[in-house]
């Protein structure tokens, strides 16, 4: 009797079913994940007093950074996720993940204490990052290779719009319904699971992909992409981490330290995250032509790193530590957006095409986790470093850094241009 339980590709199931599925998962997660960034100032503002401590902005930073870095090592936990969907499927685990971070973000809304809410944060961030670990290989492997690119590339135009819906609905109704509101808004993704199991085929799987171990992931041959693509997404991620998503708090603590209102501040922190994704979406959206113009995955990794970085220091820096000047921090941010945002579209394509199939869901879903882990450091680094230095906007700039510390990775990541997905 044959090993192979099946083909790895889904043939029944209409490529723009695939693709709208797992868009929609991506895009309710970006609207669940940066809810904080928005409600962070009022949030903190609330619990702190209630956990005995005072709401002051060295308390918001220092607590508001470690709230950041707990949501990102539950990110990373997640890494369990990725060998799940190569083991027993890409939709069953993708709809566990989604019911996951859906009920603990609206979870967060009931906290009543700073503990309670970093709970609630923990096990949110360990079902976000899972979906993606499920969601990418099963677009992959389910529609034709002539489309494959195109798709996975603007997948990732889904978490901007989730980040922009989120924006948009704080802008709208945030002062309406107020931070505890806004998280119970999260429970809503949890509908997507119903879809997911009815429409949604999984792929056929071969015997070896049912029968992976984690650890051929490190095994001689394919140890050096698997850390490659690790190292890589830390420092995107500490990068992404460190600098757009803070946009928001650092002009709420600015405006309200000049006298605006917390209303009239958290609807300009609200603006900010809708500009920046505008840059995001556009990185996000043009990605496969970028690859394909650039004439290769490593080559367009190195330029969106160093205009990653170019453009934290010229905003951060730039337009705020020296110039003081909000209305073009505001004009950077969609530069800011398309260069550390958008550079996760190339990996969407990327990182699938790095590992066999037998792998795929463990290689992605552990190089995403592993740099989540390292990545979680950035928010932390922000705000205890900014405690000491006096101002965000420094700190942000000068941990853009982390770019250059990158480059030496993409070099020994391997080359997949013009290749088909590995079998």
């Amino acid at each position: 009797m044959s090993n192979v339980l099946g083909s790895t590709r889904a043939a029944a199931v209409s490529p723009s079913r695939v693709f709208w599925a797992t868009w929609f998962g991506w895009m309710l997660d970006g609207f669940d994940s940066s809810m904080y960034g928005y409600l962070l100032v009022a949030a903190l503002t609330d619990l702190l007093p209630q956990s005995g401590l005072a709401a002051s902005r060295a308390n918001i930073g220092v607590y508001g950074g470690i709230l950041f870095s707990l949501f990102m090592v539950g990110w990373a936990c997640s890494m369990v996720w990725g060998w799940a969907a190569d083991r027993v499927g890409r939709v069953r685990v993708m709809c566990w993940t989604v019911l996951i971070y859906s009920l603990f973000t609206a979870l967060c809304g009931l906290a009543d204490g700073i503990v309670m809410f970093a709970v609630f944060r923990f096990l949110a961030g360990f079902g976000i990052g899972g979906e993606w670990a499920a969601g990418t290989p099963l677009l992959h492997e389910s529609v034709p290779e002539t489309m494959r690119v195109r798709l996975a590339g603007w997948l990732h135009t889904a978490t901007p719009t989730g980040l922009f819906l989120a924006a948009f609905v704080v802008l709208i109704a945030g002062n309406k319904l107020g931070w505890r509101g806004m998280f119970m808004l999260g429970i809503l993704p949890a509908l997507l699971t119903l879809y997911l199991r009815r429409a949604i085929p999984e792929p056929r799987r071969t015997a070896a992909a049912a029968a992976a171990k984690f650890g051929a992931l490190f095994a001689p041959g394919q140890a050096r992409t698997t850390w490659a693509a690790a190292l890589m997404m830390a420092c995107i991620i500490f990068g992404l981490w460190s600098s757009n998503f803070w946009a928001p708090t650092v002009v709420i603590t600015r405006l309200v330290a000049s006298g605006a209102s917390h209303a009239h501040a958290q609807t300009m922190g609200a603006i900010c995250g809708l500009v920046t994704n505008l840059g995001t979406l556009a990185g996000c959206f043009f990605m496969p032509w970028i690859t394909a113009f650039l004439g290769g995955r490593r080559r367009t990794a190195v330029v969106f790193f160093l205009g990653a970085m170019a453009s934290v220091i010229v905003s951060y820096y730039g337009a705020i530590a020296r110039l003081d000047d909000l209305r073009l921090f505001m004009l950077l941010l969609p530069v800011l957006g398309f260069f550390t945002n958008g550079i996760f579209a190339l990996y969407t394509i990327w990182l699938p095409e790095m590992f066999p199939g037998a792998l795929r869901g463990a290689g992605a879903g552990f190089a995403f986790s592993f740099g989540r882990l390292l990545g979680a450091a950035g928010p932390t680094l922000i705000g205890f470093l900014t405690v000491l230095i006096g101002s965000y906007p420094i700190t942000i700039a000068a941990l853009s850094l982390i770019y250059l510390a990158g480059l030496p990775f993409i070099a020994l990541a391997p080359e997949t241009a013009h290749q088909s997905l590995r079998a």
